[in-house]
């Protein structure tokens, strides 16, 4: 389908100027997904229908709400002949870095069946106590910040109890038991809950010793997230993160994280741990 001085372009004003394509490689991909379309006269319901999808898909993509997947980039970029120009920006966005990635990844982490988490160094957020996520964020000098920063937290880890809760397996290095953050109060309260939210029927909660030695979680945190038969990951950075939401790193951190399932202790033997450890707090 080409150009189409017959119809009238379906404009939406606010999304056309909400998205900013030179703020990231997803931003331009919604903002050319608009362009192409309206420069072709096409409205949203047009475009739904070369790629067989709802109106409100098209406008989700647009608008930025929602990405699109490599079947229906190819769709568009056979039906308006554009030389794989989506299929490309798709590709380039997904390997970038997204300074929005954050936005997403909480949208992702909300709608997950499945988190597998791995941290070596702290105690993950979907499981910190807000004293213990205040501490951690004081100590990174985000004083400013951190009773916000908390409350968002706090509102992430309503995934814990919600009415379909995700199965979430975490696993810690010894060392995140054993490293104070805040008072001795702080870790003491910290324990406890770990121990209180691995007797949900959903979670686990593993560790792994210091003795096992080198393993494939050191060179950093990672998370895993399965939405359904579709996986993404995040892996953690010293100032940012970085989403990834296709390839073959994906399936190499879900390999990481059963290798690191094989070095853990079991969840038993997990549990006297932090109770070990939780008790030296006291």
């Amino acid at each position: 389908m080409d150009w189409n001085p017959g119809n009238t372009p379906e404009v939406d004003m606010s999304v056309r100027e909400s998205i900013d394509p030179d703020s990231s490689l997803w931003s331009w991909l919604a903002f050319d997904l608009w362009f192409y379309r309206t420069r072709r006269s096409l409205s949203l319901a047009q475009t739904a229908q070369i790629v067989r999808v709802a109106r409100g898909t098209v406008s989700n993509w647009e608008a930025g709400r929602l990405r699109p997947s490599d079947p229906y980039m190819a769709i568009l970029d056979k039906a308006w002949d554009t030389g794989g120009h989506f299929q490309r920006l798709l590709h380039y966005a997904r390997s970038g870095h997204d300074p929005d990635w954050f936005a997403q990844y909480i949208q992702y982490e909300s709608s997950a069946k499945v988190l597998k988490i791995y941290h070596g160094k702290s105690v993950p957020v979907p499981v910190q106590t807000p004293e213990y996520g205040k501490a951690l964020l004081l100590s990174g000098g985000q004083a400013r910040e951190s009773d916000r920063e908390v409350g968002v937290r706090q509102r992430r880890q309503e995934i814990l109890t919600k009415r379909d809760p995700p199965y979430i397996w975490i696993i810690l290095d010894e060392d995140v038991l054993e490293r104070p953050v805040g008072t001795r109060s702080t870790m003491e309260a910290q324990l406890g809950y770990l121990l209180q939210v691995d007797e949900l029927p959903h979670v686990s909660v593993r560790c792994i010793l210091r003795s096992a030695g080198a393993h494939p979680g050191l060179d950093g945190a990672f998370q895993i997230l399965d939405l359904g038969g579709r996986q993404i990951s995040y892996a953690g950075a010293q100032l940012a993160g970085r989403l990834i939401e296709a390839g073959d790193e994906v399936a190499s951190l879900a390999i990481h994280f059963d290798q690191l399932g094989a070095l853990a202790l079991s969840r038993d033997d997990s549990r006297k741990l932090i109770e070990k450890v939780r008790e030296s707090y006291l």
